[in-house]
């Protein structure tokens, strides 16, 4: 099976020709690895329900040749944690072939990963405008993997933010239960679509099986495998269950044909290194981000827990804001209340409310603190444009920064 890295840059404009030449795409090292993270094949723009779903892009203007950018896509678990592919922020083999015992057959080697202030993560649906400079993407603080010498069974990493990433929604991932095969998932990501080398917004596909659950041949046991539906540029990108929760992110694939772009992604298969299969790493990264892990089938741990303050049902984990009290409540209409609480009516439902000596004491409950190498899917050569344009984007606020500082004496 032959695979090329998922991730995409746009072409070489004209009138960034100067600039290109001192910050043009160079090879990327994670291209051509057997990881898959390409453009959605087949599919239909993303909804806003997916909006967890962020463009990863990596960019070092001191990289051989005046520059090197590539893109690759993840899944936001945290404000400040994003889910992707190791081989999308770390330099590594271009392919890899691996073994059901998850052990490199060829390729895959990871020499080391690269700097974590070098990876830019953006939210929103739309590709960014990396020429106007309205971009706003958070940046890289730490990189979290397992250290693996190896991308087989291993292509999987965390990238700790230096800030909370403005306009995203977090997503449940499954860290409990293995992948199962027939399966059905969706696929979102930034990469090569199959009418458009660098689609304007992010794309979907749902109702893709799980055709292989490792160990199986060419799958690790921590590895899953889906048919027809990433290509380059979707490195990193989720397999999203029925439940809503990400299942694993995109490692390698293809058809085997050696054809660029969407040619060697339609018909072809591609492999996700699972979630569960490696839960104490992204439980390492919630605590490093500060926050209690979102499981799927659990309720968002950002919002208000019973007791706390809220003006609608959409505030609270149990999805009950008791109008009267202001505070987020349990409905107990088929259920007893806990103990110093009573159930009274409020409005057409029935919830648990504090008894009136709780109340007068302030007992409430509170809010609790707390075969043949197969490509990545990552976008590397080609990118002139995105390098350039987003080389302008960072040297423009530079400059502006610079200005400011300046200007403060």
């Amino acid at each position: 099976m032959t695979s090329r890295s998922r991730s995409t840059l746009l072409p070489t404009l004209a009138p960034f020709a100067l600039l290109a030449l001192a910050c043009t795409s160079g090879t990327s090292a994670t291209e051509g690895v057997e990881v898959t993270a390409s453009a959605i094949v087949k599919g239909t723009e993303s909804d806003a329900s997916q909006d967890a779903t962020v463009l990863v892009m990596h960019y070092d203007a001191l990289a051989k040749g005046g520059g090197a950018a590539s893109g690759c896509t993840g899944s936001l678990l945290t404000p400040r944690l994003v889910l992707t592919a190791r081989h999308c922020v770390a330099i590594t083999d271009p392919g890899a072939a691996c073994s059901s015992e998850g052990k490199p057959i060829a390729g895959g080697a990871v020499e080391r990963d690269r700097e974590a202030s070098a990876i830019y993560v953006f939210a929103g649906r739309e590709r960014p405008d990396f020429i106007a400079g309205t971009a706003r993407p958070a940046r890289g603080k730490e990189i979290l993997s397992t250290g693996a010498v190896t991308l087989c069974d291993n292509d999987i990493a965390l990238v700790l933010l230096d800030r909370p990433l403005e306009g995203a929604p977090i997503t449940p991932v499954r860290l409990d239960d293995k992948p199962v095969k027939g399966e059905l998932v969706t696929v979102v990501g930034w990469g090569i679509a199959d009418d458009a080398p660098n689609p304007p917004t992010r794309r979907q596909r749902a109702d893709v099986a799980i055709v292989d659950v490792g160990p199986a041949p060419e799958l690790g046991p921590k590895e899953f495998r889906i048919g027809e539906g990433t290509c380059q540029g979707d490195s990193g990108g989720p397999a999203i269950a029925a439940s809503g929760a990400v299942l694993g992110a995109l490692s390698r694939g293809g058809n085997g044909s050696g054809n660029t772009g969407a040619e060697g992604c339609l018909g072809g298969t591609n492999i996700f290194t699972s979630t569960a299969a490696h839960a104490d790493l992204i439980r390492s990264g919630y605590a490093k981000a500060g926050q209690e892990p979102w499981l799927e089938g659990q309720p968002n741990p950002l919002l208000a827990k019973v007791g706390a303050a809220c003006e609608a049902d959409a505030d609270c984990r149990s999805s009950v804001c008791d109008a009267d009290r202001k505070t987020c409540a349990e409905e107990c209409s088929a259920r007893a209340c806990p103990a110093g609480f009573a159930c009274v009516e409020s409005g057409a439902r029935k919830l648990c409310a504090p008894t009136e000596e709780d109340a007068h004491e302030g007992c409430s409950v509170g809010p609790v603190a707390g075969s043949r190498p197969t490509s990545t899917r990552s976008s590397g050569p080609g990118g002139s444009y995105v390098a350039s344009a987003f080389a302008l984007a960072v040297i423009l606020a530079w400059g502006w920064r610079k200005r400011t500082v300046r200007s403060k004496g």
